[in-house]
């Protein structure tokens, strides 16, 4: 008696055999269909029709043989398009229409007909019983299955000659191959794979150790290429046989071009970093930033009164910070032979003015602040210094700080071109202010000649009165005070003078200018009376000191009141007054207001007033107001000037106090 064949076939996902009652290769891609969906429709009725045939043969027949084993058939028929119900309730059907047959026509007595009833009884039992069982692992197969079709990752499995048996929704999606258009193909083939070493190889890895991980470049159904991670699995049989490769890939494409250029990103920068012209230092401040952190957590607010009050932490604070690398032109820039040397400490080129720096640096990242700039001195290894223009760039919060980027520019050459141009500036100042005070010779020699005559007349009046028998002594006394207060005045015509003719650098140091101004009253006073105008002088009484050169400073306000004065020597039809004003700006700042009634600025001419050899004189130079403007900058203040309301102009310069400036 024989059963009929009992097929093996492997399963992409267990890689062991297992039973199957025939069904082809081609139902695997029908997993995610109810069975009952994936079967021709014909079938039920020829498994209806044979249960009936066999059932009347049975029943009918006279020969010797079990032919209600035929049921068995009908059995495996139903399990391809049944569910287990079914599968059950067609088997009870086949073992109630094989005894119902044999009570039909044969004697209970007979030995023969009950063998043959109950060999066939037994068959059709184990046969339901493997059907069954088979379901049973492929409805699993097939849960996993779905499973697969779920992962964005390819997954197909080929034979050991690389012909494509399973294709999963992935490798659909990615390739652009439908599953059967790529079962039955040879998968390096299809896909035209570039592998990263011979195949042979490859594949004597893969069966050494039983897997193998690496990258394959594909094509596409489309012609584009894709690079994949791809792993392969050798599946073995129960015997340890390899019967088939599973392979799954994942696309890196986008991870390759995006690592790609992020390599080539970071060759520009480190290419840039290493031949940039200006000196640049990669720097980890993360133990800074923490050990600031704790310093906020205790409650410190204002944290550039404790660095000034705290030394020790600056000084701790620089052997945190650590140099990550450093460029080639900072070896230039400080006689370094290799990296190394600059690596070790940022204490191998700080001097003492670099540590005052450092605790502003530290200040910048208490504060949050991303950017920080500062002009400081280094040493370079030869013990020479070096000043640079100081630029730090913080990464934006929150951050460790565990990158920062420092720049360093010598501006040495730069400096002493500064103080060149200052000496130069200060040169022209000193040739104006001769040039003015050759203007102002006459009044000048008349306000030293008119004490010094007063003095002589005092002197020979007092010889008159020492004549007389008794002296006249009272009188005496009072021409002798006279003649001090005279010498006085004489004098300090001649203490202004001085400093307006002496040729020295500026010097720099704490002055009121309303001291300024009163001297240089004794100057232009003279001119005033000649020139008929009067002088009011307005001084604020509490103007806070500013720091800077006092004669330059004096130069300015001179060149400011005579300006004014000889715009008035043209009027004819009212007063002629200058007003001279001190006070404090909104602002905080130093204000010094020269004010005329004199006829004015031309409009046209009012953005050219400061620059160098513009003039409205017959015989001016042109270079009086651009100095003052030169002056005033250099001082950190503004000069301007404004027509006024009614007749004539106001020539204005603000300065800042001196807490400002040296805080």
């Amino acid at each position: 008696m024989k059963l009929g064949r009992i097929a093996t076939r492997w399963s992409p996902l267990s890689g062991q055999g297992r039973t199957t009652s025939g069904v082809g290769a081609s139902e695997m891609d029908d997993r995610a269909l109810p069975p009952t969906l994936s079967n021709p429709p014909l079938l039920p009725i020829i498994a209806g029709v044979l249960a009936v045939g066999i059932f009347v043969v049975d029943t009918a027949s006279t020969l010797d043989m079990a032919i209600a084993v035929l049921y068995c058939v009908v059995v495996l028929m139903g399990a391809s398009f049944l569910q287990r119900r079914g599968v059950l309730l067609l088997s009870s059907t086949c073992l109630a229409l094989t005894v119902l047959s044999y009570l039909l026509w044969h004697p209970v007595n007979a030995d023969t007909a009950l063998v043959r009833c109950l060999v066939s009884l037994s068959a059709i039992g184990a046969t339901t019983f493997l059907a069954l069982k088979n379901q049973s692992a492929d409805m699993v197969m097939r849960e996993r299955a779905r499973l697969l079709d779920l992962t964005h990752d390819t997954v197909f499995v080929r034979d050991m000659n690389d012909v494509i048996t399973y294709w999963n929704r992935g490798a659909e999606e990615l390739y652009g191959w439908q599953r059967d258009e790529a079962i039955g193909q040879v998968s390096h083939q299809l896909m035209k794979t570039a592998f990263p070493a011979p195949l042979e190889k490859i594949t004597a890895e893969l069966f050494r150790t039983g897997r193998w991980e690496g990258e394959l470049v594909h094509a596409k159904r489309d012609g584009t290429r894709v690079t994949v991670a791809s792993r392969w699995s050798l599946q073995q049989d129960k015997r340890g046989r390899p019967v088939a490769t599973m392979e799954t890939n994942n696309d890196v494409t986008e991870r390759k071009r995006a690592d790609a250029e992020l390599r080539e990103s970071e060759g520009r920068y480190r290419n840039i970093f290493q031949t940039a012209g200006v000196s640049i230092w990669e720097e980890d401040f993360s133990k800074v930033k923490a050990a600031i952190d704790d310093l906020k957590a205790q409650g410190v607010g204002d944290f550039g009164h404790y660095f000034r009050t705290h030394p020790e932490f600056v000084r701790q604070a620089i052997t945190m910070v650590r140099i990550v690398n450093v460029n080639d032109a900072t070896l230039k820039l400080l006689a370094a032979r290799r990296k190394e040397e600059l690596l070790d400490s940022l204490h191998n080129v700080f001097v003492p003015e670099s540590e005052e720096v450092f605790a502003q640096v530290l200040v910048a990242i208490a504060e949050g602040r991303t950017l920080f700039e500062s002009e400081t001195l280094l040493k370079t290894l030869n013990d020479d210094k070096v000043a640079v223009l100081l630029t730090i760039v913080f990464p934006a919060e929150p951050t460790t700080l565990g990158c920062v980027l420092v720049t360093l520019m010598d501006i040495t050459e730069r400096n002493r071109t500064e103080e060149a141009l200052q000496q130069a500036q200060a040169e022209l100042a000193h040739v104006t202010r001769l040039t003015t005070l050759g203007e102002l010779t006459a009044s000048i020699a008349h306000e030293v000649n008119q004490p010094l005559a007063a003095i002589v007349t005092n002197g020979e009046a007092c010889l008159r009165w020492l004549a007389y028998r008794p002296p006249e002594l009272e009188e005496v006394r009072g021409a002798v005070e006279s003649m001090i207060s005279d010498g006085v005045r004489a004098s300090d015509v001649v203490w202004g003078l001085r400093g307006l003719l002496k040729k020295s650098t500026p010097q720099r140091s704490l002055f009121n200018l309303n001291d300024v101004i009163e001297q240089l009253v004794l100057l232009v006073e003279r001119e005033l009376l000649n020139n008929r105008v009067s002088l009011r002088i307005e001084l604020a009484p509490a103007l806070p000191a500013v720091l800077g050169d006092r004669v330059q400073l004096q130069q300015v306000i001179m060149n400011l009141a005579i300006n004014g004065i000889q715009s008035m020597a043209s009027v004819t039809d009212r007063p002629r007054e200058l007003l001279i004003r001190s006070c404090q700006g909104d602002d905080g700042q130093v204000l010094i207001e020269v004010r005329d009634d004199g006829v004015g600025i031309d409009p046209k001419n009012m953005h050219q007033l400061f620059n160098a050899f513009f003039t409205t004189k017959p015989n001016g130079m042109g270079m009086g107001l651009s100095i003052c403007r030169s002056i005033i900058e250099a001082h950190g203040g503004r000069i301007w000037a404004s027509s006024n309301a009614g007749p004539g102009a106001t020539f204005a310069f603000t300065l800042p106090p001196a807490r400002e400036k040296t805080s």
